[in-house]
């Protein structure tokens, strides 16, 4: 019997045996039982006590199918384990192309021997290339710039290939813990709320929904949160903000949007959406007044809010900006990041072609009491400065592919993420292309 056999047999019998009991603790009647929220709190109303009907088991139940939970569960896939991946939409790759942020930023960087050079490989540079030789994929400057229908396709088939379980229309709704471990992720969907079975669990949800449920340390963090959207009928059309894409009639724009704002407040939201759909349209307008746009129309406008950062995990050990600018090294290295534009530091500021690379280290993606939980993409554990580089698509595929990997190793090994043997990681993640070396 291979490891990946017997695995799937654990978890059908850990499944089987639980249902009906979610767990083997009783809730504590002294434990404030009141669900946390940080709106205006008008008045409460209680929930009655029901059983969440187990549909599903897996040996990894990644939650968010962007980036870096689609680099998480192919990865853990090849290694051998059973992955479910949750996704609350109808695609993958989140804000990637929900929201048209296009370019797979910050792979490149000042390199510690000078110059500037590409960093991020691996995953990300694995489907960059297959997009690219399906002609769905240029580069403008440094960052490769994908057709995102055609990202969403080629997501999917990679999955498939990888014998990855896909469930959309999945909301992470909490966790089931058991001591200090998750027992079961729960999803609300048209099927009703359900649970999942879980030996190892990635949150690659972008807000660190996971992490916050299983109790982890965190901080809420603010950022401008902005729109980005296609026009067709654009070949001819050229103004500054005015973007090339694979398809030579589209063009990509691009706004910032409000700065310093909570991308977990739902009126807030919805009102950023709203202004944001105006601006789009009445962009659009002033734009087909200009030569060469007088056919413009809006391909597609953004179907996901562009958040930044909200909560950021305070892992076993963040990365620090300070480290991140001068070449710091870490022994649990898991791959290399690439830089941002211009930022401030020190009192002043650090153009963007002076940036270097900076390593990431696996303590960074590894809560510090769950122990069958990693944290991937934005909400990795990373300094406030350092938001620019730690939430772009880049890095979410390498911190995905990374917290992945190791989560399957956790399980082959019975051990927890806290123990992972990091030279074995290191080998695993460097025949999956990821580099080490600045």
């Amino acid at each position: 019997m291979d490891r990946r056999s017997f695995l799937k047999i654990g978890a059908a019998g850990t499944a089987a045996a639980s249902l009906g009991m979610m767990t083997s603790f009783s809730p504590d009647p002294r434990k404030d039982e009141t669900a946390k929220t940080r709106l205006d709190v008008k008045d409460y109303v209680r929930e009655p006590a029901r059983r969440i009907p187990v549909v599903d088991s897996a040996d990894l139940v990644v939650l968010g199918g962007g980036p870096a939970g689609v680099a998480a569960a192919i990865s853990a896939a090849r290694q051998g384990v059973d992955v479910i991946l949750l996704e609350r939409e109808y695609y993958l790759g989140g804000l990637w192309t929900g929201c048209c942020v296009l370019p797979v930023n910050n792979i490149s960087g000042r390199l510690k021997s000078g110059g500037w050079g590409q960093v991020v490989y691996g995953f990300s540079e694995e489907i960059c290339r297959r997009l690219t030789e399906m002609g769905y994929c240029i580069v403008t400057g440094a960052s490769p710039v994908p057709d995102p229908e055609a990202a969403k396709y080629v997501m999917e088939l990679m999955l498939g290939e990888a014998g990855v379980r896909l469930l959309y229309n999945c909301q992470g709704a909490g966790v089931i813990p058991s001591g200090d471990r998750i027992d079961a992720v729960l999803v609300e969907s048209k099927s009703g709320r359900v649970a999942i079975k879980a030996k190892a669990v990635v949150d690659c949800s972008g807000d660190g929904d996971i992490l916050e449920w299983a109790g982890e340390d965190f901080e809420l963090r603010k950022a401008h949160v902005g729109a980005m959207w296609r026009c067709g009928n654009a070949a001819d059309f050229k103004r500054r903000g005015a973007h090339k894409t694979p398809i030579d009639s589209v063009k990509l724009f691009h706004t910032n949007g409000e700065f310093d704002q909570d991308g977990l407040d739902i009126y807030n939201q919805t009102r950023l959406q709203l202004k944001m759909r105006k601006h789009i349209w009445e962009t659009l307008e002033k734009d087909r007044q200009l030569p060469g746009g007088e056919r413009l129309f809006v391909l597609d406008s953004t179907t996901l809010l562009g958040v930044r950062v909200t909560r950021v995990l305070n892992s076993v050990r963040n990365v620090t900006y300070a480290d991140s600018v001068r070449y710091a090294t870490y022994p649990d290295c898991i791959g290399i990041g690439g830089a941002d534009p211009t930022l401030k530091y020190s009192g002043g500021t650090l153009p963007g072609k002076e940036r270097p690379v900076w390593q990431v280290p696996y303590s960074a993606i590894t809560p510090k009491r769950v122990r069958n939980l990693l944290v991937a993409g934005r909400c990795f554990g990373f300094d406030k400065d350092l938001t620019y580089d730690a939430r772009e698509v880049g890095t979410c595929f390498l911190t995905g592919q990374a917290a992945g990997t190791a989560a399957a190793l956790s399980l082959l090994d019975r051990c927890s993420v806290q123990e992972v043997n990091i030279p074995r990681l290191q080998k695993c993640l460097a025949g999956g292309g990821v580099r080490f070396d600045m």
